[in-house]
């Protein structure tokens, strides 16, 4: 008789079962770096691996492991171990430039006095970001966060560290570069998914050309079509769309930017699928008993993005006002929008 299959522990659709823990944190410097990093080595123009070979490197890790791993060190494991495979930067070298940080006391988080030890031991069996106060060298793109929790760099933020000086060093990577992915990423956001949800509210023709291939039609509104397949949710009463990815955390990150913390938990991520309407309630959501809820699992070619259902008492506004009332969650799907208070109405 054949074993029973045992999904890979980043493959958790349906498999755990927390409350979802709904706080947004500033994304830290480092991980911005690290996410820029990633983005960069795998652009058109360097190719030097893929989505798919990034997420077979963390799919290899144990369950343990790949959960006590903080979301954006799983991503510098990857890019460190495809760099190493891929022969572009040999480990030896990798190892002796976090020797060299060691011995040059620069495996600290700056600010922090040699030799101190962190009282805090971080337990990570979530993806998290912490929210720091920092203040950026103008002639230093990568000055690292002060945080409070952490003194020494955990293993795998050396080895960030020290795989981004070797990248520098070799022309791979500029500086000018990894800053400016930082900064194009930061310009995204909610403001920008705005912009679309209000026009397609307000130009059925433009709608109608989002249904059909929403990548072309972002870019009528100056926006980034992405690497992958965009595809706009039309919200109904009928049907509700409610966005995930199971696997990651795919998320349309040309037009909004980095996803939220609690979108790239374990419990959304696992949950979404099974209790659609036990997501929705979390997040203050409650639907008629007769509108379907179709959930979307993003992959690595295709992203979601939810167009709400325009509310009431809004005829007469023009599309600058719209976008006032589009929120991100609307447009991954947990939430809805309320129609806007009227003079002498309640707003209870």
């Amino acid at each position: 008789m054949a074993a029973p299959h045992t999904p890979p522990p980043h493959d958790i659709g349906g498999r755990h079962h927390a409350p979802i823990a709904q706080e947004d944190h500033d994304y830290a410097h480092w991980e911005k770096e690290a996410d820029a990093i990633r983005m960069l080595l795998a652009d058109g123009r360097r190719r030097l691996f893929t989505t798919d070979e990034s997420r077979r490197v963390q799919e290899q890790l144990d369950d343990e492991t790949y959960w006590k791993t903080p979301y954006y060190e799983r991503w510098i494991h990857a890019f460190s171990t495809l760099l190493i495979e891929k022969g572009v930067l040999p480990l030896p070298r990798i190892e002796a430039e976090e020797a060299r940080l060691r011995a040059a006391g620069e495996d600290r988080v700056e600010g922090t006095a040699a030799g101190a030890h962190a009282d805090h031991d971080h337990a990570h069996d979530h993806d998290h970001d912490h929210d720091h106060d920092h203040d950026h060298d103008e002639h230093h793109p990568y000055q690292e966060d002060h945080d409070a929790h952490v003194d020494i760099l955990s293993p795998l933020r050396l080895r960030g560290v020290a795989v981004r000086n070797l990248l520098l060093a070799d022309g791979v990577l500029s500086a000018a570069e990894i800053r400016a992915e930082i900064e194009r990423m930061d310009s995204r956001g909610t403001h920008n998914g705005a912009r679309v949800v209000a026009r397609a509210w307000t130009d059925p023709a433009f709608a109608a050309r989002l249904a059909a291939d929403a990548g072309s039609a972002v870019q009528e509104l100056g926006l980034a079509k992405g690497e992958t397949v965009l595809t706009a949710l039309f919200n109904t009463p009928e049907t509700h769309n409610l966005v995930v990815c199971t696997l990651c955390s795919c998320y349309p990150r040309s037009v909004l930017g980095r996803p939220p913390a609690w979108y790239k938990s374990r419990a959304y991520r696992a949950r979404a699928v099974r209790d659609p309407r036990g997501i929705l309630a979390e997040f203050g959501t409650t639907l008629p008993d007769g509108t379907a809820i179709r959930v979307h699992d993003s992959n690595g070619e295709l992203r979601y993005l939810v167009v709400p259902e325009r509310p009431a008492g809004t005829e007469n506004w023009d599309e600058a006002r719209l976008q006032t009332l589009v929120t991100r969650d609307s447009m991954i799907g947990v939430a809805l929008l309320q129609a806007p208070v009227t003079e002498g109405t309640d707003p209870r």
